[in-house]
């Protein structure tokens, strides 16, 4: 796992600064020096370096809901990831757009691949749904964009796959308990605050995945994290 330890931005609004005809994401390059309009909440904690199962030559796994994602965090010790966790991770110290700079393309990620059209009755059935997920698959092994990592060391939080995230664990009143960050291979926005929230928790999809984190065991001491209600935003 890598170390997270930084100030998360609670109120943080990427501005555009050169528009693109690009579909899915609309923003070649996104503006510097944005200000955080919220108080910094003091952050500290572990994340996986990559998706699910988080081991270098594998595929990312998917088509796994919410609920599922948890069980299996917790059952290596660890939990889902907090959104604002998530965040931070990929913006990194310095609150990037993208966990590699501001500008879209070059990418170093896998990201903005040509989207193919899913059979939904092909997904639906378990007889046809492994080869309709062959057949739609454009992620890469774990471990393929070596470029791709955040300044915390996190790797391909943008693009590959879509990430579940523990909105409830950020906000407790919340009627958007699931969420997903930084988008897939397809040509979707994959920034780092993106967060779509319109899929409930027993959503499962062909690019749909996630990663752990945990909080420290080296003795340090850690404040508990402030709640973040950030419903307001609205991102598909």
């Amino acid at each position: 796992m890598a170390l997270v330890e930084g100030d998360f931005c609670p109120k943080l609004e990427y501005r555009c600064g050169r528009r693109s005809s690009e579909l899915g994401h609309g923003c070649a390059e996104y503006v510097r020096g944005v200000p955080c309009r919220g108080e910094p909440d003091p952050r500290r904690y572990c994340i996986d370096r990559h998706e699910w199962p988080n081991r270098v030559g594998e595929s990312p796994r998917v088509y796994v809901n919410w609920f599922e994602a948890k069980e299996l965090c917790q059952s290596v010790g660890k939990r889902l990831c907090r959104r604002s966790e998530w965040t931070l991770a990929c913006e990194g110290p310095k609150r990037l757009p993208y966990p590699w700079g501001f500008v879209r393309q070059p990418s170093p990620c896998n990201v903005d691949r040509a989207a193919i059209p899913f059979d939904v009755n092909a997904m639906i059935d378990e007889r046809t749904r492994e080869a309709e997920i062959a057949r739609l698959w454009q992620a890469d092994p774990i471990g393929s964009h070596p470029a791709c990592i955040s300044a915390f060391g996190a790797y391909d939080m943008s693009g590959n796959v879509d990430e579940w995230t523990d909105n409830l664990a950020d906000d407790p009143e919340t009627n958007q308990p699931s969420t997903l960050n930084g988008g897939y291979w397809g040509p979707v926005r994959n920034t780092c605050r993106l967060s779509t929230k319109t899929h409930g928790p027993k959503f499962t999809f062909y690019q749909v995945g996630f990663r752990c984190c945990a909080d420290t065991i080296d003795g340090v001491e850690v404040s508990p994290p402030k709640p973040w209600i950030d419903r307001e935003r609205e991102d598909g």
